[in-house]
């Protein structure tokens, strides 16, 4: 999280400053408004006789510093030695306003605390030794410079605690609260700096893991192309000479002449559909294309016994979208091979078109046993499949699931074992021409 009109962080800081600058600019400005509030209660309330032109040149210096650290942060220049040295300037203009109000006798000296913690919090230990021994060394110089201020009217004032007493706990207050609030609102803005991470680093690796298996289909379909080519060749001349036979003489010889070409056809769907990259085809550009055009190529791919049991759903049929048709074709295809693979002959399967809030969606449903939880969060990897082994790969999934991410979508997937899967292909609208 940011200070909204900074700009970001550059990596000369660390993550901890990178998201703790903005917050600490916010903080000094919260610090100028009790400085400010302090020394005027104490004057004109309290009725302490405090230095008022030197007090409150202070209050404008640290005012006049944070403009300069906001506008040194929308310029990008920010690191760890910013962070670093307004805390350091802190503390030194903290010793300064002690010094003027009573030095080791004033209550708010516990404020120093407040600054070791924030620099425990946002940096690292060099930092966090530098100001501990900065302020030691600032707290102890103030025993022996410290302007004296009678801050005590005794320890009791008719039933009341001593104006030093009241002092102490309202200073200790402000320096709970302060660090509560930066501690809690850094470690939030951490936790989702840390997901976002989190998120890039799983996209990178899965365009890697493509970028690896596009490679790996390429070398296979080279190396494997013409060995599978003269396979095909020899069965297909076996099966014309079975065929011309007697069939009592070549009994199931013919019928496995077939499946061993039935079986190569396979094993090149195999490569092609390994060797597809998902919205990265060769010669194919983004366009605009209605959904109800994306779900006819996506019943296309399948048999006419199998798309007569999809019912089609389509009342966001006309919405478009922008991306490479083929390959969205594909990827809904794969979609509702997987939900008729998953369903009983019986059942049936629903392809659903919903434009709204902003996203255009494309859901395949269906009712079959539904998918563990433990298998659900994998769904997506390559070769990670609910099918039985050798019917099935898993990349259907993948290569929609990263074809839907480089579009700015998503491939989302609800199930639970005995209520079906829905399969959502959620892409963003188009941009206004």
């Amino acid at each position: 999280m940011a200070t909204p009109g900074l700009a970001p962080i550059p990596v000369a800081a660390t993550p901890r400053a990178a998201v703790g600058l903005p917050w600490l600019t916010r903080l000094r400005w919260g610090a100028v408004a009790g400085q400010l509030a302090t020394v005027l209660v104490a004057r004109f309330v309290m009725g302490l006789r405090v230095p008022m032109a030197p007090l409150l040149a202070l209050v404008a210096a640290t005012a006049t510093t944070n403009v300069a650290a906001v506008a040194w942060l929308r310029r990008g220049g920010a690191d760890d030695r910013l962070a670093g040295g307004l805390l350091a300037l802190d503390t030194l203009l903290l010793s300064a306003m002690l010094h003027l109000t009573g030095g080791p006798l004033n209550p708010f000296s516990i404020l120093y605390l407040v600054h070791i913690t924030l620099a425990a919090v946002i940096l690292g230990a060099r930092w966090t030794w530098l100001l501990a021994g900065l302020s030691v060394t600032s707290y102890g110089v103030l025993f022996f410079t410290a302007a004296p201020l009678d801050l005590a009217r005794g320890h009791h004032a008719e039933g009341g605690l001593s104006l030093h007493l009241q002092g102490m706990w309202w200073a200790f207050c402000v320096a709970a609260g302060l660090t509560a609030y930066f501690v809690v609102k850094l470690s939030k803005a951490i936790e989702t700096r840390d997901a976002e991470i989190a998120a890039v680093r799983e996209l990178a690796a899965r365009n890697e893991r493509l970028a690896s298996l596009t490679t790996l289909a390429a070398g296979a379909a080279h190396e494997l192309g013409t060995p599978l080519g003269t396979i095909a060749v020899a069965s297909r001349e076996i099966e014309r000479a079975l065929a011309t036979l007697p069939p009592e003489s070549t009994g199931a010889l013919l019928e496995d002449a077939r499946l061993i070409r039935s079986e190569l056809q396979r094993c090149r769907r195999i490569l092609d559909e390994m060797a597809a990259r998902a919205g990265e085809n060769a010669g194919e550009d983004p366009v605009r294309v209605r959904l109800g055009d994306l779900m006819a190529e996506g019943l296309a791919a399948l048999s006419a016994e199998r798309a007569a049991r999809v019912d089609v759903v389509g009342h966001s049929a006309s919405v478009e979208v922008l991306g490479p048709r083929q390959a969205l074709g594909r990827a809904v295809g794969s979609l509702l091979k997987n939900a008729l693979d998953a369903s009983a002959p019986d059942q049936r399967v629903t392809l659903t078109a919903v434009a709204e809030a902003g996203r255009i969606r494309l859901v395949v449903k269906d009712a079959g046993p539904g998918i563990a939880p433990e298998l659900l969060a994998r769904l997506g990897e390559p070769f990670v499949s609910t099918k039985p082994p050798g019917a099935g790969m898993g990349l259907g999934l993948f290569l929609a699931r990263t074809l839907a991410e480089g579009l700015g979508g998503r491939l989302v997937i609800e199930s639970s074992p005995g209520r079906g899967t829905a399969a959502a292909l959620e892409l963003p609208p188009p941009a206004a021409p």
